[in-house]
C-alpha cells in the first residue's frame, strides 16, 4: 500500500506541504509525485505577476470576481483546500479568478499554492470527474449549455476535420478548444434560437440546426439568408425540386424513420451535411434532383447566395 507523508518543510512564506508518497510501484519503478503545496501571503503585486503566466486557463467570469473580491475586503476569505496550481513550466494552471480578485480587492490574502502541478490536472480540479464542456460554459456563465456546447464541438470539426469522422477519440474536442471556438464565434450563441426553430420544424438535430445555420452566416449576409430560413420552416410554395424542400421532406421523413427504430443514432455529421449540400444548391439557383449523404464524404465547403 501506498503510504502518504504530510511532511512540514520550512519555507520563507509560510507552511510547506509535501504530499508525495513515499512510494508508488510502477512497472518496478518507485514513482513520486513532484507537487508541492505552501500557504502563502498573496499581494495584489504576486497576483498581478502570477496572472501573466495565465495562458491556457478558461475566461474569466467577471461576476465570480467580484464576489470573490468583496469577500477580501470584508476579511471573510478563509484559507481552504481550494488555492492556486502553478505548472512546472510556471504558467498557471488554476486559480486565476482567485488572484484576479486580489488584485481587484488591493489587499493580501492567505492561500495555498500548489506548485510544479501537471498541466492535464486542470479539466478535473475542484470537482472531483472531469469537466465536460457544458459544464465548463454553465461555469462561464452561458445559456443553453448543452445545446451550445454541441453547436460549438460541431463547428469546431467542420473547421478541422471536414473529411473525417465525428465520433470517437480521433474527434474528441477539448474544453480549452470549445473555449477557444465559442470565443472566436460568439454568434453561435444567437444561432442557439435557430437551431431550435429549425428542429422544431424539420426534426433536424438541434445542435446541427443551430451550428450549420451559423456556418451559413459566417459567408452570408443575414438579408441573403432570410428567404433559406423561411423556407426550410415553412415549406409553403415551393417547386418539387426547390433544394428546400427537398432538403424538409428528406429531414422529415428521416425523423419519422428514426422515431419508428429507437437504437438507430441520429448523425450530426449527416445533418449537417444534408443541410450544406441543400443550402449550396439553393445558393447557386440550381434545381436539386436528389439529396444523398456518404458517410465517408468530405463536408463542402459553404456556397455564397446571389
Amino acid at each position: 500500500m501506498t503510504d502518504v507523508v504530510g511532511a512540514e518543510v520550512g519555507g520563507d512564506n509560510g507552511r510547506v506541504i509535501d504530499p508525495r508518497p513515499r512510494g508508488t510501484a510502477v512497472s518496478g519503478r518507485q514513482e513520486y509525485c513532484s507537487m508541492r503545496s505552501r500557504v502563502q501571503k498573496i499581494t495584489p503585486e504576486k497576483a498581478a505577476t502570477l496572472l501573466k503566466a495565465n495562458t491556457s486557463n478558461r475566461p474569466l467570469s467577471a461576476s465570480l470576481v467580484r464576489t470573490f473580491a468583496e469577500a477580501m475586503r470584508r476579511g471573510d476569505w478563509q484559507v481552504t483546500h481550494q488555492g492556486i496550481a502553478v505548472g512546472a513550466d510556471g504558467r498557471l494552471v488554476d486559480g486565476q479568478h482567485r488572484l484576479a480578485a486580489v488584485v481587484e480587492a488591493g489587499v493580501p490574502v492567505e492561500m495555498l499554492v500548489f506548485t510544479d502541478v501537471d498541466a492535464d490536472t486542470f479539466d478535473v480540479l475542484d470537482t472531483g470527474r472531469r469537466r465536460n464542456a457544458a459544464d465548463v460554459l454553465a461555469i462561464e456563465g452561458e445559456k443553453s449549455t448543452v445545446q451550445l456546447a454541441s453547436m460549438v464541438r460541431t463547428v469546431w470539426l467542420y473547421d478541422n476535420r471536414p473529411d473525417g469522422a465525428w465520433s470517437g477519440g480521433s474527434a474528441a474536442v477539448t474544453n480549452h478548444q470549445i473555449l477557444e471556438t465559442l470565443a472566436a464565434n460568439p454568434g453561435l450563441r444567437d444561432a442557439v434560437a435557430v437551431g431550435d426553430q429549425i428542429a422544431a420544424a424539420t426534426g433536424m438535430i438541434k445542435s446541427a440546426a443551430g451550428a450549420a445555420s451559423y456556418l451559413l452566416g459566417r459567408v452570408n449576409k443575414p438579408k441573403r439568408l432570410e428567404p433559406w430560413f423561411d423556407g426550410i420552416i415553412d415549406g409553403a410554395g415551393l417547386a418539387r425540386a426547390d433544394p428546400r424542400l427537398r432538403f424538409r421532406n428528406l429531414m422529415l421523413t428521416m425523423a419519422r424513420k428514426q422515431a419508428g427504430q429507437v437504437q438507430r443514432r441520429r448523425d450530426t455529421r449527416e445533418h449537417v451535411a444534408l443541410y450544406v449540400k441543400a443550402f449550396n444548391a439553393w445558393a447557386s439557383g440550381e434545381p436539386l434532383a436528389q439529396l444523398r449523404y456518404a458517410p465517408r464524404e468530405a463536408l463542402p465547403p459553404i456556397a455564397v447566395a446571389r
